[in-house]
């Protein structure tokens, strides 16, 4: 009797990719779900029943982690680099030290239609589309035979990415590499590349999204926050701030996230990357000797191999030693009492039944424009005196 070949279910599977590059008959596809998230189906007639895709998926078999060795808040001695960045500039910190080392960065980048993909670069000019935010799901399987076949040459790889990619790049190698440094982030959840699709088809065409320039985590001319920038109509630059912005509002409240980031395993104190970074919120509180309006990261050394990378960068970094718990009070990071509390919007499954056969403003209008949303508009558009008002009329 032919082996069962069992994958994670729609609850748990992240869509890493590891299943995919990992069969050697090329059974497995990835195809968009109801939802628009790449999920795997296997063709049957091409399947050896070997069970090679079970044991790499990191949902049924989670890699090894690490435990939190040191947390610091950082930024990057590069006043232009700082600019571009989402926060404080780690990113490019870590991608040029991999670079000094004569090796290769890979991180997530816009396609010319604006899906997100995880790339290579070999150089600095080739790392700029990879700074920045980037809230939707992305694909990086694709990216994992190139990077064993580096790593097996002897060349460093640095791989930035989400924890739950990251995760799914160690269990696609099986095996550590001294020359293989793991970055994930303090991810707050994967939207739908569909919900994306469908909200900039009603901001442009699509033959223009390669000139939209597209930043959900702005710095000019606010400093650090969320405020979303893009190239829209007639060439007109737009700004917004986050809960202005409908597709931000639908990320921001998790009604677009992947079913498997409700439960995800990767957030808590135990870390499948060698360092972790992400935003610092709420910095002011605990560290005064930065320029909070330039953006502040988190950073986490989870490995020795962490340790000895970060050791090699650091005149190029202001850091501050802090306590974990400084970056777990406001960020997506659970450790110690702090327990996870991501509760699955009720209305999720419809908000996507009426995107899929309405598209996107239907769904706006049916679940965005929501009575709390308006009122945090009203209220941040109003001066002090007018805030306070109609916050003691909410109340």
């Amino acid at each position: 009797m032919d082996k069962i070949i069992t994958l994670a279910e729609k609850e748990r599977c992240t869509g890493c990719g590891a299943c995919k590059e990992t069969c050697p008959k090329g059974a497995i596809s990835f195809l968009p779900d109801q939802e628009g998230f790449p999920s795997p189906v296997i063709d049957d007639e091409k399947c050896i029943r070997c069970g090679m895709c079970e044991k790499a998926c990191p949902a049924l078999h989670l890699p090894e982690t690490h435990a939190i060795q040191a947390a610091y808040a950082a930024q990057i001695n590069d006043e232009a680099a700082l600019k571009d960045s989402t926060s404080g500039g780690l990113f490019t910190a870590f991608a040029r030290e991999a670079f000094r080392r004569d090796g290769v960065v890979y991180g997530c980048v816009w396609d010319d239609e604006y899906h997100a993909v995880i790339r290579k670069a070999e150089n600095e000019e080739e790392i700029k589309p990879m700074r920045g935010s980037k809230y939707v799901w992305s694909w990086a399987g694709d990216a994992f035979p190139e990077i064993k076949a580096y790593l097996e040459s002897g060349r460093t790889v640095l791989f930035t990415g989400l924890p739950c990619q990251a995760a799914g790049l160690k269990s696609y190698l099986k095996k550590d590499y001294d020359n293989l440094l793991l970055v994930d982030c303090l991810c707050s959840g994967a939207p739908s590349p569909m919900a994306l699709d469908l909200y900039l088809d009603t901001i442009c065409k699509k033959e223009d999204r390669k000139n939209l320039n597209l930043k959900f985590r702005d710095k000019d001319p606010y400093g650090v926050g969320v405020h979303i920038t893009y190239t829209g109509k007639k060439k007109r630059i737009k700004k917004g701030e986050h809960i202005r912005n409908p597709y931000y509002w639908s990320f921001y409240t998790r009604l677009v996230d992947r079913e498997s980031c409700y439960q995800c395993p990767y957030g808590s104190g135990d870390r499948v990357s060698d360092i972790t970074i992400g935003d610092f919120w709420g910095i002011s509180e605990y560290h005064q000797e930065f320029k909070v309006r330039d953006g502040v990261s988190a950073l986490l050394v989870n490995s020795d191999k962490g340790k000895q990378f970060l050791a090699g960068l650091t005149p190029g970094l202001n850091l501050s030693e802090t306590d974990p718990m400084n970056i777990a009070k406001e960020n997506n990071l659970f450790i110690g009492n702090r327990k996870r509390n991501i509760h699955k919007p009720l209305n999720r499954a419809d908000f996507f039944s009426v995107l899929k056969e309405k598209g996107w403003k239907a769904a706006e209008r049916r679940f965005l424009f929501t009575k709390g949303r308006m009122l945090r508009m009203v209220y941040t558009a109003l001066p002090a005196r007018g805030a306070k008002l109609i916050r003691k009329i909410v109340r």
